[in-house]
């Protein structure tokens, strides 16, 4: 028979890449005293997708570029399949995803000679859009962002797997 473990927490986060971190954080702004916890397939900070990133983060910050640019390129660029709620959401949230990343998380990213950020080109855009910090992208924020759970003393579960929910008996999760 299979000893069950049982943790009581407000909020759980299954992941810990950038949406994941990103939620957790948000949460714990929203209410400091609710008890968050992440659920991690491995240690935090050291795997996930968001880590493995190298090009960068695709923002419309350039001078002539617009979010309606933005979006219409990754709309084309996805052939007409994407969910364009979503990809409209994703570029609009991008320019204030960006400033957290510097301004409130600490995140450094490459710079052109006049101080501004630099942007390269990626395939599909009209526009040099890719923030980056080299070829680390990922791994600067992945970095700043878990320093940040940390210094917020967020719960974490490392080196667990989430496999199935428990569900009530009116089918939603616990």
């Amino acid at each position: 028979m299979t000893n069950i473990q049982t943790l009581q927490t407000d909020i759980l986060v299954l992941g810990s890449g950038g949406a994941g971190l990103f939620a957790a954080l948000h949460a714990h702004q929203a209410n400091p005293d609710l008890h968050i916890t992440i659920a991690v397939k491995g240690l935090l900070g050291k795997c996930g997708c968001t880590r493995m990133v190298q090009g960068g983060y695709n923002v419309a910050l350039a001078e002539g570029d617009s979010v309606e640019r933005h979006f219409m390129d990754t709309i084309e660029g996805g052939k007409w399949l994407s969910d364009q709620e979503l990809a409209w959401t994703l570029v609009t949230k991008s320019v204030e995803r960006i400033r957290e990343l510097e301004n409130e998380l600490g995140c450094f990213f490459d710079r052109n000679p006049d101080g501004t950020i630099h942007q390269k080109a990626f395939a599909g855009q009209t526009f040099d859009r890719t923030v980056h910090k080299g070829d680390l992208t990922g791994i600067e924020i992945i970095n700043r962002l878990a320093e940040q759970v940390w210094a917020r003393g967020i719960h974490r579960l490392e080196e667990h797997r989430a496999i199935e929910l428990i569900k009530s008996k009116d089918g939603k999760a616990l």
